[in-house]
Order: structure tokens, then sequence, then C-alpha cells
């Protein structure tokens, strides 16, 4: 499964819970995703987020999120935040704390929705710059928000989600997702700190996997793949 973002446009009942919790709760940015068995992000949906930053993290910092969903799959907690998953005294020390730096992310707060015990999508609420972090009160909030964005995508959430044909590695995942956003090969190599040889042949191999042999016909490729995903899920 790929980590591109979801070409398709966004259905009616995710812009109401995106619309929601913007008038809800103050905060930044707002990201949706879903997660497939493998307990990985992929068909996020952004909110008042930059491309570049969505881009950085994917690429360096997704890995190392201490809210990843498969982190959090085990807990039973349906709103997490980051200060409750990264307390302070240990950030600095994370691996995660140059993302957090350049961004200037305060808090998020993940609101984690599930099927069958398994997380299959989840919110991100972010808040950057002077805002506070997450209280208790608006915790409380978005606790008891989650039992209407669970009903209100109900009908997406419970289709499954394809396998594609196609697999790919994590580094091709990433190759492609920057790619798809018309990133050139020393921006690809730049963001995935390789050399530009490793990124030819990574190149070469979605070439080969994807029976293409330009880099518009990858992109092409790419969407196809993902606009078929779309379809099966509705």
């Amino acid at each position: 499964m790929t980590h591109l973002l979801a070409d398709a446009p966004v259905a009616k009942p995710l812009q109401r819970c995106l619309d929601v919790l913007q008038d809800v709760l103050p905060h930044s940015a707002t990201a949706f995703y879903r997660v497939d068995r493998q307990q990985q992000p992929h068909d996020f949906v952004l909110r008042h987020m930059p491309q570049e930053v969505h881009q950085r993290y994917v690429a360096r910092y997704m890995g190392h999120d201490p809210l990843h969903p498969a982190r959090l799959a085990r807990q039973p907690l349906d709103v997490v935040t980051l200060g409750r998953a990264l307390p302070d005294e240990l950030r600095a020390t994370s691996r995660y704390a140059p993302f957090l730096a350049s961004n200037r992310l305060v808090d998020v707060a993940e609101i984690l929705l599930r099927r069958q015990g398994r997380v299959v999508a989840a919110f991100s609420l972010l808040r950057q710059g002077r805002m506070p972090g997450f209280g208790d009160d608006e915790l409380r909030v978005l606790h008891g928000l989650h039992g209407l964005l669970d009903m209100a995508l109900d009908s997406t959430l419970s289709q499954p989600c394809p396998d594609p044909a196609i697999v790919l590695t994590e580094r091709e995942q990433a190759v492609a997702m920057l790619l798809s956003t018309g990133a050139c090969n020393k921006t690809i190599a730049r963001e995935l700190n390789m050399g530009l040889a490793t990124v030819k042949t990574h190149l070469l191999h979605l070439f080969r996997k994807f029976d293409v042999s330009s880099r518009t016909a990858l992109a092409h490729a790419l969407f196809v793949r993902q606009q078929a995903e779309q379809h099966l899920r509705q």
C-alpha cells in the first residue's frame, strides 16, 4: 500500500466530519487517513497542511511518530495526544523531535476509528506555534464526538482495504509518493537522504513493476492505482 494522498474527491461524510472538528475545537491543521492491515497509514486527506510538510513527514519521520497507528493499536483509548504518547521530558531525545521543532508542533490529538478491534482510520488534529496543548475538557469533547465520527464514516470504514497486485517496498513507496507530487530526483534524494543513483535504481524498479518507461507514465499509473483503490471502497 502506498502513502499517496487520496486523489478522489473527498466524500461528503468525511467533509462534514472535518468541518465539525474545525468548528468544535481550534487547531492548526487536520489529517484523515486510512490504516491497512499492516498498520500503515495511507490515503491521507489533508486540511490546512502544506504538502511539503506532509512529504517530509512521510519520507523521514512517519516511522518515528509516537502516534503512528502501529504504536497505538494495542492501547484501548480512542483519543490519544502527543503529550501522553511522548511526555515533555522525553521529547528532546526523541528521533521525532526535529519534525516537532521545525513545524512548531505543540500537541497532536489522534482520534482512532476501529472495526472489529483493529484501527482502520484516524483523524490527526495538530496545534502549532503559541496554541496550548489539548486540555482535559477538550479531550472530553473529542471523546464525545468519537461516536458521531465513527457513525458518519461507517459505510466507508466497513469496506475492506484492497490488497494491491503490485507490492512496493517501503523505500519504493516513499519515492512513489514524492514523485506523485512532482518532486524531481534531487528533491527525492534530499528528502529521503539517499544518493541520486539510489533514487534512479528505485525508479527503475517502479518502472519495471508498473511496466512503464517514463516518469509521466509512472505518475499516471500511480494515479490509476489510487483511483482503483478508491473505487473498490465505494
